[in-house]
């Protein structure tokens, strides 16, 4: 009998933050009925963190049943990125839940990737849903988004991100719009009142990538654009994947998809400068660089002259480590360093030491 996916399968990647996935995935479970689907996790930090994100999702009052052990039950096998895998149910729906961990930190999006090239060996599915791990998504949420791939013609879709647990006001819209000039990225629709009603083609038209948070991907988008890009390991991963979306005019927002997202509980992307993790600061400006060099290669020298003067910025607020990490950073980008590194190792050693 050929094993078969239902029409949507969910992909989280994970960093010792099990109780955000488990909180995410009870929310899944309220979804709607349809479309169905089931869940990919990717544990990124190591066994100690894998042992307790099956422990946190399968104890009594957790969101999911460890599945039977028998030769019958459905299995992915382990590759040589995914060393162990765990079939789980969500209680209180037929959706099913593979938590695997990865040989090592694959980043973000190697993590994702790995998911995706095991699901293209299996039939029947017509996208995936990336959800970061800190996410509460509405019940309708992957409804909305799975409507709004067929009626609007597009592979790439954002959802309406709302700050956790503050629902009055929006925090993007879709996705980010990159600033050349600046070298930033500005969100879409931020701050706005969530009763607004938004011009959905001008919102699509001003976004160059969806939000992380949350990305509903078709089936034949991948096929099109292929895979995230492994070497950006995390930041600028999904502005890249968008960019090539938008270019074939596969890029389109969900206003309907509502996702609350705690933010910042992973990697420690805190909203102030002071708080912000040196591993964050590094790889954004690291990656800002690579990013340029892909999409808008003759602002190489302009963007890398802002880099260094946005570094200013952390011994502004009294961050010296911050400052230090984004030279090392912006340095890195210079030289073309991508994927994980020695110094990337190093920072995140220190900030599981703090």
């Amino acid at each position: 009998m050929e094993f078969t996916l239902p029409p949507v399968a969910v992909i989280i990647v994970g960093y010792r933050n099990s109780h955000d996935i488990a909180d995410c995935i009870t929310a899944l479970s309220r979804a709607l009925p349809e479309p169905e689907f089931d869940v990919f996790i990717c544990e990124n930090g190591g066994r100690e963190a894998y042992q307790k994100l099956i422990a946190d999702l399968s104890y009594p009052q957790g969101p999911c049943t460890i599945g039977p052990l028998d030769p019958s039950a459905p299995l992915i096998p382990p590759t040589d990125l995914l060393a162990e895998t765990r079939f789980l149910f969500v209680k209180q729906r037929s959706s099913r839940v593979w938590a695997a961990c990865a040989v090592r930190n694959l980043g973000y999006a190697g993590a994702i990737n790995a998911w995706i090239k095991r699901l293209q060996h299996i039939p029947s599915w017509d996208g995936v849903w990336i959800l970061n791990p800190d996410t509460v998504p509405d019940p309708d949420a992957l409804a909305a988004l799975a409507a709004y791939a067929k009626t609007g013609n597009k592979g790439m879709i954002g959802s309406t991100i709302l700050p956790y647990p503050n629902r009055s006001r929006i925090h993007c819209r879709g996705g980010l719009h990159w600033s050349k000039f600046t070298a930033r990225t500005v969100i879409v629709g931020y701050n706005d009142p969530l009763d607004s009603t938004p011009n959905v083609a001008d919102v699509e038209a001003r976004m160059d990538g969806p939000s992380g948070t949350s990305i509903y991907v078709t089936r034949a988008c991948i096929d099109r654009i292929g895979l995230m890009d492994e070497r950006f390991f995390l930041y600028y991963e999904d502005l890249d994947w968008g960019m090539r979306a938008k270019r074939c005019g596969l890029l389109g927002y969900a206003n309907a998809s509502i996702v609350q997202h705690k933010g910042g509980t992973t990697i420690g992307s805190a909203k102030t400068r002071s708080d912000r993790s040196p591993l964050s600061v590094y790889l954004e400006n690291r990656n800002r660089l690579h990013f340029v060099r892909i999409h808008c290669p003759g602002c190489l020298a302009w963007i890398s002259t802002l880099s260094f003067a946005y570094a200013l910025e952390y011994l502004i607020v009294r961050s010296p480590g911050n400052f230090f990490a984004a030279i090392q950073g912006v340095l890195a980008g210079l030289k073309k360093e991508t994927g994980a590194s020695r110094l990337y190792g190093e920072l995140q050693r220190r900030q599981a030491s703090r």
